[in-house]
């Protein structure tokens, strides 16, 4: 699972509606470059399954647009008229919490390192997030992005090793499988695997 995080734009506190862009086509501070076209898939496919959390961990919403445009993923959600939901709008109507943050993977054989820069051409999106990392007009990408993009460059085989293991991954048994981002403990354990 990987994070990018950008700046929140609009809010309306009445319908508990935020929107901006999860997303952009810069080069960012990790080295990477989103393709127009990466989320087209993943938005016709996985529309209704992608979900708005708060910290990357709880649902808070639900998404009401998401679309590819000039500029990047614009999307527009609505906060749910929960406590944590109450709080997340709080925080983001005094100014406190203003970016979104992506959770994400990207599918085998769908971006390119050219020069060392990696060129992202599809991307499985799971989430967005309400996030407290500072803004940045770019990406700021967590530790977690940091090591397995690492490991991918120096060892591609034990990267997609791990990277079955992030898909298949359930924090509950269920009856029906169907795809999750990872809980925050499993994301721990896995940084800490990574870092030695």
């Amino acid at each position: 699972m990987e994070f990018k995080t950008f700046k929140k734009e609009k809010l309306d506190e009445e319908k508990r509606i935020f929107e901006g862009y999860a997303a952009t086509w810069d080069l960012d501070e990790g080295g990477d470059i989103i393709h127009q076209g990466a989320f087209s898939k993943t938005i016709n496919e996985r529309g209704n399954r992608i979900k708005v959390l708060w910290q990357h961990y709880e649902a808070i919403g639900k998404p009401i647009e998401m679309r590819e445009d000039e500029k990047g993923l614009y999307v527009k959600a609505q906060i749910s008229d929960t406590q944590l939901g109450r709080d997340a709008m709080q925080l983001l109507k005094d100014g406190v919490i203003d970016t979104m943050s992506i959770g994400y993977c990207v599918p085998e054989g769908k971006s390119d390192i050219i020069e060392g820069i990696r060129h992202i051409k599809e991307i499985k999106l799971y989430e967005f997030s309400v996030v407290t990392f500072p803004m940045n007009e770019k990406a700021i990408i967590t530790n977690v992005k940091n090591h397995l993009g690492l490991l991918e460059r120096a060892n591609p085989e034990l990267f997609k090793r791990l990277e079955t293991l992030i898909d298949n991954f359930e924090p509950h048994k269920s009856t029906q499988k169907e795809d999750k981002p990872l809980g925050a403990e499993t994301l721990k354990r896995l940084n800490n695997l990574i870092q030695g």
